[in-house]
Formats: structure tokens, C-alpha cells, sequence
């Protein structure tokens, strides 16, 4: 029998298209990803192959987790459910089937044929991945076992763990509901994983919790190499391993828990059928005598109106209290919660739970469940009464087709509302638990009953829609399912990225605290009219299309909806059609006309075109600005700016120049109204497209003459643009910088770096930055070309409410003609680098006493609220300017300025004298030192402080490594400040952030890694390895030592401009310091790719006679060469590095109690150590201060050494 039926299912299920088309969803997602360029899934970038096994394990993953999952529980959930679905269940449990033939029957064949139907995705990949057109450079040659094996370990087994789980929901519940609590359960399990991962201590549950693997898989490979993507094999050990066993477990306990839960009765268990044995027992109940009442009808719109109201109410009631929409709902708050948990941190350091990102938190994190909402109920009240065998009755009632449609829709609307007032009061509760109290409702009411609002119901309206139109529940689904991966991931691919092409597309963009919504809400407004407009034609559409009656032919469906057109119904398609035409029509005239638009693949060929067109100008001597004296009135509720001024440009090269080259600013909305020079020049070659002009002076300037050229542009924003808005100047908090300025010559920044971008279209590919020995490179700074240091002055005007900052002294403050004037002057050149500010500001003010007596004055310039981390960052600028002072060279300003702007971006940025610094990093941070948190308010100021020093005082060449100058430098200044001011466990904590991300990013290099004194501009290796490295390096030859070289550094090459320094002269420097017997350090750690494995091997301890311990620690320790791709081989060690010992401290943490470097001669060694305590923990490198891919091994705990 068990043959019998489990053939029977197989017949069934391959007699279904459903079966073909579930085959061929799998088959065409897999095959578009890999053979179709412009879609990138898995990790095929930059030098992995787009075939490598990693990449092709990760499309397998997705794509199970994603359609496969969905598609496993409409083939999985329904092989019991269907005998009751289809009344055959009372037959076929009269007959004498076992229990086991009958649920292995039906079990086995849905696996099988969901097997099959997972197979599509393999078929897809190997078919795509040979397809004639892939580049070969792109591509790895043909091995059958890197789909194979992926499959064995991934989908086979996903297939039958998604499968037990649906199957057992499906078998016991006799529901498809608790099917999609399953899926949404599942869901949330993989969801929980990912927030895990993003902290260093939750990886490894994360790695366990994730049903599908994708998450495993990614912890599993977080720290591997380009070399490694390409060419090795998951293996089924470690984590993965354990991940494979523990949900294969889950699954064979939900085929046994199936077993011992189903029985050949006509209702399920009790836990499932509570409620129709009620209604059972009601209706078995006694006869009731009534009397009907004498019936009046009544129509109009005021009846049709009651209908619709009351029906919404019993649509709502049906659907909020349904189990699936509970479940849907508590997994939802679930996630919700734990993402709180862990808010927004940075570096393990939360940050303060304002009212912004709250509600950032509580609606994107529910996103997701809203859309299964919406997908999974759209069809549930479509097919409502048609489910219940009630459609011929209900069909029949005396209301027009409207009615039914619109109470639905309101119904949800109804639960939507309900749940954003839960997710308001969720995001409240949240505030309170963590001890904040500043609630802003107004905002969480704005954007709630926005942008999220807005979204719900479009998609609500679509989904309804496409319910009608198809006629098919889980088609449907499928439909919806299809619809969002078109939208999000194909669209931009075919080049229709514009909002007007994009359903339910326009964003309010990131609320800040200074600027709220800003300029967003305009555009926002009008494309959510667009779309509510179309929405609104669609659901005219469902209403006449809608089903009433037995036939269900669309050629029948098309003749009543003919029919069905009345009056009303055509009034509201057309106003709705006007609306939609209209407000498309406005948009469209604003993105494209007002302004300028460009899909992507259009601005890649302007870029393209300005290389192959100016390329040939691109080391064209120019004359270098010299001074910069300019008037900017920026007016900051019209989001425009003015600015007029001069330059005087001095011919600095032997040869005369007859030609000026000038580049404008690419942003549309800047104009050029006029330029002049103080000597007759013609244009000769205006290059409008590319916001180039060339001038032929009538007189060539002669070698040290110069010139005054005048100019004047003006920023005018001018209605709204598609996409990209310009958030450089708004309503409060505008910061810009001088690149909307003229400059002169070839901009080479402008050009494609994507090699694959290049290649399509004709050019070579492009080295990210020139050598170290390019004379032409070396003397660049780190800025640009156009000028090495400038005399500078500056008038700013702005609203009367603001004050508008930008480097140099003030001169004088006045206000005239309703504006605000600022007059700032530098009385020492600076570099051409220079920002502009202007908000509505708080200002902390403090001094700083030099040691030559010289006051500094000190200024933080906040938007009202923010005062949380103030004197954090205060006492960040006192000791950076006391550390850098003493150990560099003096401070070469007056004053310090730091100024808080929007969100929009979340960095800070080091001009002179001036720090433009985000208000989503530092100034809302809850930093907790009781908790050992992270100070990154603290880190951050004393980072872009350092950069007076590594930036201003001593700029770099614009060569490779020149990011090892600026950024890493400032780096390690700023660890030696954090050092001197924070206690060791800090610094580890921060070092260890710091290996992970140098690990992970290495393992995303898109072209090549770079030993750190050639970086190429790749902050993981100048911030991350950078900070390791120096770390390291001080540690080894003493912090005096390197601040000894830097000093020297200073001295010789501050405010050069005969030429820049490159990386090999710093690197002398540190080599001088460097004993003989370290000088390998330099080699490891600066001009090579150096890793370590080290690993503790099971140390023991004894105790000696005297009380003393005696600890016997073998190490492995391998030393590691890697070549730009993480392709590693081992070389002979001779090193010295940390042995460390940790005893239990009287606050019962780990406390070091021996750390001595030990001479490391060979892979495997003893050591033996005493010492006072007793030991609890032994290792190499305890602190990591190595980059070791697995510090996790360095240590482990010691155990008492048996006798004898």
C-alpha cells in the first residue's frame, strides 16, 4: 500500500502544471542570475568568478530560501490537506491503509517531486553558466560537482526540512493557514540569524539558528580570500555541520511528531479544532422557535455605504483575530525586539534610541511582514466566501459589485492602521525600556501615516487586484511574489529606474532631527499621488471584473465587465485615470524638464565620453590657485546658493601656459553665469556636456606670473529631481565644499572605475591610483592638482536664524537686509580644501591652553537636543591637541570647530581648523563605559582632530599608499589618545572590531589587495588593517619610538609643496627607530601581506613546591605570505611573539598576569612560564595584536597536568 500511494502521488503531482511551472520558476530565476551580466546574486564581483562554487552555493541558498521555501509549502503543506479539501477523506478512511503507508506515501512523493522541482535551480545554473555570450574572463571552466555537491548539502536537505515542517503543518492542522505560520516562523528564524551576525559575539548562534544555511554560510566564509571564493568546496564540518544536523533533527522530529499527531478521524486534534467543536455542540443544541421579522429593503448609496462599513467590521474581525495573522504578527514584534536589542550600533555601541531612528527601526523591521500580510489576505478576503462554499449565496445578495470589493479593501485598511498604532506604541515601549523618555509622536505619526501608510495601501490594491484578475489564490501569491522581485531587482536592470516606472515608489528619505523631512515631502507627495491614482484605476478594474456567479471564463468575465462599467464606477476609473495622467504629467516635467535625468547607464557613458574625449588634457600643465577670496549667500529655505569671487592663479611649472582648462561642478543645478580674467582670453573649447571650457589667453602667463580670474555661479534648485536629491543644501544644516567652485584642469575622478563598466564600453582598464615613483603624481596632494596651498577669505550670508561657518577667523558678524553676514579670513595658507555650513546652531564653547602659552579656543556648534556626547567630544579635542602637540609639533591654528549636520550622510570630515560631523555618529551615541562601550564620540573626534596633523600640516602625494599617510596615521593617533585614556579591555574590544572588518573586507577586495603602503584608496586595509598595524608596531618598538619617526616625518615634509611624501619615506623613518632584530616588521606588516595562524594546543599547569605554577603552553604557529588575490603560502617563522597567561581577578573577569614576547623558532613549540596565581587561561597572542584569521584558538584553558 505505501508503494501504492506514494506512486499515486507522483502521477498526481507530475499531472499537475503547477509541478512544470514551480520547475520552470526555479529554472529561469537560476538561469537569469547567473547567465544574465546585469544581475548579480551570490557574490560574483569584482575578481570571484560568476561560477565560482561559493557563489553558485549562494544562489542555491537564495533561491531555496526565497521561492523555495514558498514554493515547498504548496507542494509539501497539501498532500493530507487535500483529501479534506476535496471531501474524499471519509471515503479513503474506510479503507485498510495504515497509518505509515498512508503519511510516508504522501510524504515521500511530495519530496520527491519538490526535490525535482528544487532540481530547476541546478539545471538553471549549469545551463546559464555555458552560455556563449558570458565573458570568459568572468568565468571558471565546467566542474559538474560544484552544482552537484551544493545541491547534496544545501537543497536536498532545505527540501527536506521545509518539507517535514509544511508537511506536518498541513497534515495536523488540516489548514493551509498554519502553512504560512510556518513559513512566516521560518522566516523569522532566518531573520533573527542576520541580526545576529552583525556582532562579533552572536555569529556563532547566528550560524546555528538559520534553517536554510545562508547565514551559516556566510559566517562559515566571512574571512575568505578572493582565491579561496574561487576555488574551494563548503565542507560538511564546523559550524556548518552542526547547522545541517540540528535542523535535519528538527525535520525528522516534526515527521515523528506528524506520526504520532494524525489519525483517520474527520477533524483534527483538539489543539487545532477548538473552535469548530463549539459551533458543533451550538448547532446540536436544542431547536429554537423564532419569529421572523417582516423585512423592508431599502437601497441608495446611504444602504450601500452601511453595507460596506458593517461588512468591513466583520472582514477586519475575521482577519485580526485569525491565528495566521496573530502568528504573522508576534513573529513580527519577535524580530522587532530583538533588533532593539542590539539598535543601531556601531562598533558595539549603541546609540541613543531617538524618535527618528525609532521609527526606522519599527517600520522597516516589520516591512517584510507586512508584505506577507498583504500578499497571504488579499487572497484569503478575495476568495473568502468562495473557501466557505458560500460564493453562490453571497453572490446573490442585493448590493452593487462594489460592496463587496471596497468593504475588503477597508478592512484592511483598518488592520493596517491597527497595526502601525501597535508598531507606535511597540517603538514607545522600546524608548522607555532603554531609558529614554523624549517621545515624538508627531513623528512617529508622520511617517507612519505616510510613507509606510502609502505603501500598505497601494500593494493592498495591487494584490486585490491581481487576485481578481487571475482567479487563482496561490497563483496569486505567486503573482505578488513575481511582481516584487520585478520591481526591486529586474526593473533597474532593463534601464527603467525612473519612479514613474516603479510601483509605490517616492520616499520621505531619512528624518533628521535638524532638517525633518526637508525638501522630501514635495516629491514624495506628488509621486504618491501618481501611484494612488493608478491604484485607484486598478481597483476600478477589480470591481468590474470581479467574480459573481459559476463562470469563470475571462471571455464571460469581459463581457460583464462591459456591462458593469456604470456611471459611478466609469466617473471614478476616469477621475482616478485624471489623477494618475495629471500628477505623472507634473513629475515628469520636474524630474526631466526642470531638471536634468539619466538612467545609470547613461551617466556610465557621459563619464565614458568625458575620458575619451578629455583624457588627452589630463597632465596638460596648469596654473596653480594661489588665493581664494570669495562671497557665498546661501539661502537655505530655497535650497540655492550664490557665489562670486576670485582666484589668483600663479604659473608655478618652467614652460609658459596659454591655455586655462576649467571644470565645473556635474551637478545640473549649478549654473555658471559669468568668468573673467584680468587679461583678454578667449573660449576656444566649451565642452557644455561635460562642464568643461577651455580659454586661450591672449598672452601666454609667463613662468611665476599670475593672474586674477573672476567667477560667479549659482546653485538653483528648480522643482524637484527623480532620484539622488542633493542633501548638500537644505533647510537646516547645509554643508558643501568647494568642488561646487571652479577648478582647473582634467578631473580624473570623473572616469568609470568598474573594469566590467569600461570594458562595455571601449576604454582600457584602470589603474586605481598612479605608482609611488610617478614624478607627476608626487607632486599632487592629496586634494588635488590645482593648487598646493592658498591664501584664503571668505564672507558668508544666510538666514538670520543660522549661522554659516566655514574655516578661518571671524572678522565681523552683522546682519543687513533680513540676512546674517559672517566674515571669515585664514592669516596662514591653508589647502584648497574648504567647507561651508549653515544651520540654526547651539554653541559649546571652551578654551585649551597650548604648552607655549597660546590659547585655543574650542567650539561645538549642535542642533538643540543633541548635548548627549558634548563633553565627550570636548575632552576628545583638549587631549588629541595636548597628545599631538607634545609628540608631533604644535597646533597651527587658534581655534577648533566641530559642527553637526543632517543624517543624510554619517561621517565626520577634517577641513582646517573646521570638523563638518554627522549627526548619526557621535553626537546621539549611548555610550555606556560600565558596560565597556566603545566611545566612538571620544575615537571620532580624535581621529579627524589628527588630521590637522596628517592632511593639513603634512599632506600626501597622490600615489598608492597615500590613504597610509592620511588615514592611518590619524588612526593611530587617535588609538594612542583612546589608549592613554581608556583601560586595555577597551582597546581590545576596538581591535578586534577592527581584524573583523580588515578580515571581511579583504574577502569582498573587487580587484586586488594591497600590501599597506601601496593601498589603493581600500579603507579596509588604511582604517582597519591600519589600526592593527600601528597598534602592533608601537607595542613591538615602544610608543616613543614611533612618535619619535613621526616627529622627524613632521619637521622635514610640513607645508612642502616642492613635492608630496609617499609611503617609502615614511617608512624610512619607522625603519630607523626599528631595532635590527625587529626590522622584519616592517616587511611583514607595511610591504607585504602577512598573516599568522597561531593556535594554543591543550596547555596544563602544575604546582611547584614553593606555591608557585609552573604552565606548559605548545603552540602551532604558521606564518603566512598572501599575493593580491589571498592565494597564501608559508614561510619559515623566526618571530617574536606574545606568550600570555590569565588567572581570575577579585572582580571575577580574565586578568592577564604574564605577557612576555617569546622568540617563535618553528611551527610547533612548548613554552613553560611561572607564575603567582592560578591559571585559568593560556595562549599566543592573547590580544591579537597579529592578524590571525581565527583568534578565536589563541587561547584556551589550562588544565591541571595529570601525575606521572
Amino acid at each position: 500500500m505505501l508503494f501504492n500511494i506514494f506512486t499515486f502521488e507522483l502521477r498526481y503531482r507530475l499531472s499537475r502544471p503547477a509541478t512544470y511551472i514551480y520547475f520552470g520558476i526555479l529554472f529561469l530565476l537560476a538561469f537569469g542570475a547567473i547567465a544574465w551580466e546585469n544581475i548579480t546574486v551570490g557574490g560574483g564581483t569584482g575578481q570571484v568568478k560568476e561560477n565560482a562554487p561559493l557563489v553558485l552555493a549562494n544562489m542555491m541558498l537564495i533561491l531555496t530560501a526565497i521561492p523555495g521555501f514558498f514554493l515547498a509549502s504548496a507542494i509539501m503543506g497539501v498532500p493530507v490537506l487535500r483529501d479534506f479539501q476535496h471531501a474524499t477523506h471519509a471515503m479513503l478512511f474506510t479503507r485498510p491503509i495504515r497509518k505509515l503507508d498512508y503519511l510516508a506515501g504522501r510524504f515521500l512523493g511530495s519530496l520527491l517531486i519538490t526535490c525535482l522541482v528544487f532540481s530547476g535551480m541546478v539545471w538553471g545554473l549549469m545551463l546559464g553558466s555555458v552560455m556563449p555570450w558570458l565573458d570568459a574572463e568572468k568565468m571558471l571552466p565546467f566542474h559538474l560537482w560544484h552544482y552537484l555537491q551544493p545541491m547534496l548539502l544545501f537543497v536536498l536537505p532545505n527540501a527536506f526540512i521545509a518539507g517535514s515542517l509544511f508537511f506536518m503543518g498541513g497534515t495536523l492542522s488540516r489548514s493551509m493557514f498554519f502553512v504560512f505560520i510556518q513559513g512566516v516562523i521560518l522566516l523569522g528564524f532566518y531573520i533573527v540569524a542576520a541580526n545576529l551576525i552583525s556582532e562579533l559575539d552572536n555569529k556563532t548562534l547566528a550560524a546555528l539558528l538559520d534553517p536554510m544555511g545562508l547565514n551559516t554560510t556566510g559566517v562559515v566564509t566571512q574571512y575568505w580570500t578572493v582565491a579561496e571564493r574561487n576555488s574551494l568546496l563548503l565542507a560538511p564540518e564546523g559550524l556548518l555541520l552542526a547547522n545541517r544536523l540540528i535542523w535535519l533533527g528538527v525535520a525528522l522530529l516534526a515527521c515523528l511528531l506528524t506520526y504520532w499527531g494524525f489519525s483517520f478521524t474527520t477533524h483534527s486534534k483538539k489543539w487545532f479544532n477548538r473552535r469548530k467543536k463549539r459551533l458543533l455542540q451550538h448547532e446540536a443544541g436544542k431547536a429554537v422557535e423564532i419569529s421572523l421579522p417582516e423585512v423592508q429593503q431599502q437601497q441608495g448609496l446611504a444602504t450601500y455605504l452601511f453595507q460596506t462599513f458593517h461588512l468591513s467590521l466583520l472582514y477586519l474581525r475575521d482577519m485580526v483575530l485569525s491565528i495566521p495573522f496573530l502568528a504573522i504578527t508576534i513573529v513580527g514584534m519577535v524580530i522587532l525586539g530583538l533588533e532593539a536589542v542590539q539598535f543601531n550600533s556601531m562598533y558595539g555601541t549603541e546609540v541613543y534610541p531617538v524618535t527618528p531612528l525609532m521609527v526606522q527601526l519599527v517600520s522597516e523591521s516589520f516591512t517584510l511582514f507586512f508584505i506577507v500580510i498583504i500578499v497571504v489576505y488579499a487572497g484569503e478576503l478575495v476568495w473568502r466566501e468562495r473557501d466557505l462554499r458560500m460564493h453562490q449565496i453571497y453572490d446573490t445578495l442585493p448590493f452593487p459589485d462594489f460592496v463587496g470589493l471596497v468593504s475588503k479593501f477597508l478592512a484592511f485598511v483598518y488592520a493596517h492602521v491597527l497595526l502601525l498604532l501597535m508598531l507606535i506604541l511597540t517603538g514607545v515601549v522600546i524608548q522607555t525600556f532603554k531609558g529614554f523618555y523624549q517621545y515624538d509622536l508627531g513623528v512617529y505619526f508622520s511617517y507612519m501615516f505616510s510613507e509606510t501608510f502609502a505603501f500598505l495601501v497601494l500593494y493592498t490594491l495591487l494584490a486585490m487586484f491581481i487576485q481578481v484578475m487571475v482567479n487563482h489564490k496561490f497563483l496569486g501569491h505567486a503573482f505578488m511574489v513575481l511582481f516584487f522581485i520585478i520591481t526591486y531587482f529586474v526593473l533597474d536592470e532593463m534601464g527603467l529606474e525612473h519612479n514613474l516606472f516603479k510601483f509605490a515608489s517616492g520616499s520621505l528619505g531619512s528624518y533628521s532631527e535638524m532638517n525633518h523631512y526637508g525638501h522630501f515631502v514635495a516629491p514624495f507627495s506628488w509621486m504618491q499621488l501618481y501611484w494612488l491614482g493608478f491604484a485607484a484605476v486598478l481597483f476600478a478594474l477589480s470591481v468590474v471584473f470581479s467574480l459573481r456567479g459559476t463562470d469563470a471564463l475571462m471571455r464571460t468575465r469581459i463581457r460583464l465587465a462591459r456591462l458593469r462599467f456604470s456611471r459611478p464606477v466609469l466617473a471614478f476609473a476616469l477621475v482616478a485615470f485624471l489623477v494618475f495622467s495629471a500628477s505623472g504629467c507634473f513629475v515628469y516635467y520636474n524630474t526631466n524638464v526642470l531638471n536634468e535625468y539619466r538612467n545609470s547607464d547613461a551617466q556610465k557613458d557621459l563619464q565614458a565620453d568625458y575620458e575619451k574625449t578629455l583624457k588627452q588634457y589630463e597632465y596638460l600643465p596648469q596654473p596653480k590657485i594661489v588665493e581664494s577670496k570669495l562671497e557665498v549667500d546661501i539661502y537655505p529655505y530655497q535650497r540655492d546658493f550664490e557665489a562670486r569671487g576670485f582666484y589668483y592663479l600663479k604659473n608655478k611649472t618652467p614652460a609658459p601656459i596659454s591655455r586655462i582648462h576649467l571644470q565645473y561642478h556635474a551637478d545640473p543645478q549649478l549654473h555658471i553665469r559669468s568668468l573673467t580674467f584680468d587679461r583678454p582670453a578667449t573660449l576656444v573649447e566649451p565642452h557644455p556636456r561635460f562642464r568643461y571650457y577651455i580659454y586661450e589667453l591672449d598672452s601666454a602667463l609667463a613662468p611665476g606670473d599670475s593672474l586674477k580670474m573672476q567667477w560667479e555661479v549659482a546653485f538653483e534648485t528648480k522643482g524637484f529631481v527623480e532620484s539622488g536629491s542633493n542633501t548638500n543644501v537644505v533647510y537646516n544644516g547645509t554643508f558643501f565644499n568647494n568642488t561646487y567652485f571652479p577648478s582647473l584642469g582634467y578631473e580624473r575622478s570623473f572616469e568609470l572605475s568598474d573594469k566590467d563598466d569600461r570594458k562595455k564600453r571601449g576604454l582600457p582598464e584602470r589603474e586605481r591610483m598612479r605608482e609611488r615613483n610617478d614624478p607627476i603624481g608626487q607632486k599632487i596632494n592629496l586634494v588635488g592638482d590645482d593648487a598646493d596651498h592658498i591664501r584664503f577669505e571668505i564672507v558668508l550670508s544666510t538666514h538670520p536664524s543660522q549661522i554659516a561657518l566655514a574655516p578661518g577667523y571671524l572678522q565681523r558678524e552683522w546682519q543687513e537686509h533680513d540676512r546674517r553676514y559672517f566674515h571669515y579670513k585664514m592669516d596662514v595658507p591653508m589647502f584648497n580644501f574648504y567647507s561651508i555650513v549653515s544651520a540654526n546652531y547651539e554653541v559649546m564653547r571652551e578654551k585649551w591652553t597650548a604648552p607655549d602659552g597660546k590659547d585655543i579656543q574650542l567650539e561645538i556648534y549642535y542642533h538643540k537636543g543633541h548635548a548627549y556626547n558634548l563633553d565627550r567630544m570636548m575632552r576628545g579635542m583638549k587631549k588629541s591637541l595636548a597628545y599631538y602637540s607634545r609628540h608631533f609639533s604644535p597646533y597651527q591654528y587658534r581655534q577648533m570647530r566641530i559642527m553637526e549636520f543632517p543624517r543624510y550622510a554619517t561621517f565626520a570630515q577634517s577641513f582646517a581648523n573646521t570638523v563638518p560631523f554627522s549627526e548619526g555618529i557621535g553626537f546621539v551615541l549611548d555610550i555606556n563605559e560600565e558596560e565597556q562601550d566603545i566611545d566612538m564620540a571620544f575615537y571620532v573626534t580624535a581621529h579627524e582632530m589628527a588630521h590637522q596633523w596628517w592632511g593639513h600640516q603634512v599632506t600626501e602625494a597622490q600615489v598608492k599608499g597615500n590613504a597610509m599617510l592620511s588615514e592611518t596615521m590619524s588612526q593611530y593617533s587617535a588609538l594612542m589618545v583612546m589608549k592613554h585614556e581608556y583601560p586595555e579591555e577597551i582597546m581590545q574590544k576596538f581591535l578586534a572590531h577592527e581584524l573583523d572588518r580588515y578580515l571581511s573586507g579583504r574577502a569582498a577586495e573587487q580587484k586586488k589587495e594591497m600590501p599597506l603602503e601601496r593601498v589603493e584608496g581600500q579603507g579596509y586595509i588604511h582604517y582597519r588593517k591600519g589600526s592593527l598595524i600601528m597598534y602592533a608596531l608601537q607595542d613591538y618598538i615602544g610608543e616613543d619610538s614611533v612618535n619619535a619617526a613621526l616627529r622627524r616625518y613632521v619637521q622635514d615634509w610640513a607645508w612642502r609643496e616642492d613635492r608630496y611624501p609617499t609611503t617609502d619615506i615614511l617608512l624610512d623613518y619607522f625603519r630607523a627607530v626599528t631595532p635590527d632584530s625587529l626590522q622584519y616588521l616592517i616587511t611583514d606588516m607595511f610591504e607585504t601581506i602577512t598573516l599568522y595562524e597561531n593556535r594554543v594546543l591543550n596547555p596544563t599547569y602544575r604546582q611547584l613546591e614553593g606555591g608557585d605554577y609552573e604552565v606548559n603552553i605548545p603552540i602551532r604557529a604558521i606564518k603566512y605570505r598572501a599575493d593580491s588575490l589571498g592565494n597564501e603560502t608559508p614561510i619559515p617563522i623566526n618571530d617574536w611573539i606574545d606568550i600570555g597567561v590569565y588567572a581570575r581577578s577579585s572582580q571575577g573577569k580574565d586578568s592577564l598576569i604574564y605577557l612576555q614576547k617569546h622568540k617563535v623558532l618553528a611551527d610547533s613549540m612548548h613554552f613553560r612560564v611561572h607564575t603567582k596565581l592560578l591559571p585559568l587561561k593560556a595562549g599566543i597572542d592573547p590580544i591579537n595584536k597579529l592578524i590571525d584569521r581565527n583568534p578565536r584558538d589563541n587561547t584556551a584553558r589550562v588544565v591541571e597536568m595529570e601525575e606521572g
